[in-house]
């Protein structure tokens, strides 16, 4: 793709002066020259874990399988630049801390094993297809429990809902916010990240090193076909003794929890939550592939030098595609009364009808006090406030023909 149609996108090859830069912010190099050495080796980051919580106990250590698969891939095949390389060693090092210090707090408070999850209502669906709206309207109700992006990025101690807004992790979250945003300027128009408002729950997954945030940074296509191979029903107990923790000192009337990778695993999750309430919601794939997939190539730049964009079209679009038929074949055997569709398009033509029949549906009260706060954000939140999302199919290397094909049966099932 010429220079000329790249600057019609959102997304933009990664620049060298800019990345130098911050190398040098951080302190890793002084130089272009510099050249260290950066380990991703499962005994470095265990042992600097430990180091930093003089913590021992990792609790179920399947979770080593999972993280030594992730790295022989990031190793062999995400062809990672230093500071890619230097972002993965910290951000896996801060996930085995929580993790060591989730194990710690479940030793010295087994209570926490015991806080009930009734009916949590979790929205899915393809990527881009409205989830993120419909999941900020949502978590307006104000008998709601959800999860911000501070504490899903420290999780440990449990946070005290007294102090939910003012807890010092806040800033934590902030400091390495703005280290994202000066590596990709341009994320906030395509998915805006609030440290204090709503977030999806793929992060907790993270802490058993499984997890689709992980491709949608790097090439890794060993440690995503590994994963197909794999039973998620004990990462799901884990994710959801982490909502036990995180609701124990903070509880609400029932959670709100958005993640379409859901889809994928739906089985797991049901098999862990049997009373959970699915929204799912429904796009054209025609709209929502490429915009997953310029999401996921603004990710990768920050890693490596240069993007190939038709090497995230096949990705994604694959990914997708599995993720669809792995939710219509759990929910072609689940009672159906535990899914409610919601279709983009009249989604945003009347959210707030939308929400309300959502509530009536599952027997939840929408209250006047939640109908005022939704037009509030609304209002707060017009859209493009951060700036347009520009993306194509053909600037990923897909057409209208195949990505049809693909989602045919989804596209029929559904009416789209």
């Amino acid at each position: 793709m010429s220079n000329s149609d790249l600057s019609s996108l959102t997304f933009s090859q990664p620049d060298p002066a800019l990345r130098l830069e911050i190398l040098k912010e951080l302190g890793i190099v002084t130089d272009q020259n510099d050249s260290p050495e950066i380990e991703l080796t499962e005994t470095s980051l265990l042992e600097a874990a430990q180091q930093q919580t003089q913590l021992d106990d990792w609790g179920d250590e399947r979770f080593r399988v999972a993280l030594r698969q992730l790295l022989e891939s990031l190793n062999t095949e995400a062809n990672l630049n230093i500071l890619g390389r230097y972002l993965f060693r910290n951000y896996c090092i801060g996930l085995l801390v929580n993790r060591l210090k989730l194990q710690e707090d479940f030793k010295r408070y087994p209570e926490i094993l015991q806080v009930p999850i009734k009916r949590p209502l979790f929205i899915l669906g393809l990527g881009r297809t409205g989830t993120t709206f419909l999941h900020n309207l949502i978590c307006q109700d104000p008998n709601s429990r959800w999860l911000r992006l501070w504490e899903l990025y420290f999780p440990s101690p449990p946070p005290d809902g007294q102090i939910i807004e003012t807890d010092p992790r806040i800033q934590q979250t902030k400091q390495l916010l703005e280290i994202l945003n000066q590596l990709v300027p341009q994320l906030a128009s395509v998915h805006h990240i609030n440290p204090v408002g709503p977030e999806e729950c793929n992060i907790l997954f993270e802490h058993d090193f499984v997890s689709i945030l992980f491709e949608l940074r790097a090439h890794i296509p060993s440690y995503v076909n590994w994963q197909r191979t794999q039973d998620w029903l004990s990462s799901y107990q884990y994710y959801r003794q982490q909502l036990q923790l995180l609701g124990w000192h903070f509880p609400g009337k029932h959670w709100v929890l958005k993640a379409p990778a859901h889809l994928f695993y739906l089985d797991a999750l049901l098999r862990v939550f049997p009373d959970a309430c699915i929204v799912w919601t429904h796009r054209d794939p025609l709209k929502a592939i490429p915009s997953v997939c310029s999401l996921g190539a603004i990710f990768r730049s920050i890693y490596i030098d240069s993007v190939d964009l038709k090497q995230i079209g096949e990705h994604w679009l694959n990914r997708a595609v599995e993720q669809i038929e792995s939710g219509m074949a759990v929910r072609d055997r689940t009672s159906g009364e535990q899914f409610y569709d919601v279709y983009y398009n009249d989604f945003i033509q009347d959210p707030i009808g939308t929400v309300r029949q959502i509530y009536t549906y599952f027997s939840y009260d929408f209250t006047p006090e939640h109908e005022a706060n939704i037009k509030r954000w609304i209002a707060d939140n017009p859209k493009n406030k951060y700036g347009t999302h520009r993306y194509s199919l053909e600037a990923f290397g897909l057409d209208e023909t195949t990505v049809n094909q693909k989602f045919a049966r989804y596209r029929q099932r559904f009416n789209l």
